[in-house]
């Protein structure tokens, strides 16, 4: 009666492992692209719009649509000193 029993967890515990792994590697892949987004609005031609692909093991699971969309605000301190 519980001889699939092992199997059936195992079965669970991999699959739960991999769709942990597959969430930190998009938000690994969301970091790093919204750091190359954070340093492109500093230069002369800001690019602010850089989606994130995902793959379908992690569209199935966990995230629900294929792209992660990226919307970076950039707000520029004034150059002017104050004066009182």
């Amino acid at each position: 009666m519980r001889k699939g029993q092992a199997m059936m967890e195992l079965a669970a515990g991999m699959l739960a492992l991999a769709i942990l792994v597959s969430a930190l590697c998009a938000f690994a892949v969301y970091i790093a692209r919204s750091l190359e987004v954070q340093n492109s609005l500093r230069g002369p031609e800001p690019k602010m719009n850089k989606p994130v692909k995902l793959d379908d093991f992690a569209v199935r699971h966990f995230a629900g649509k294929d792209h992660i969309k990226m919307e970076e605000k950039a707000v520029m301190p004034p150059l002017e000193v104050l004066k009182q």
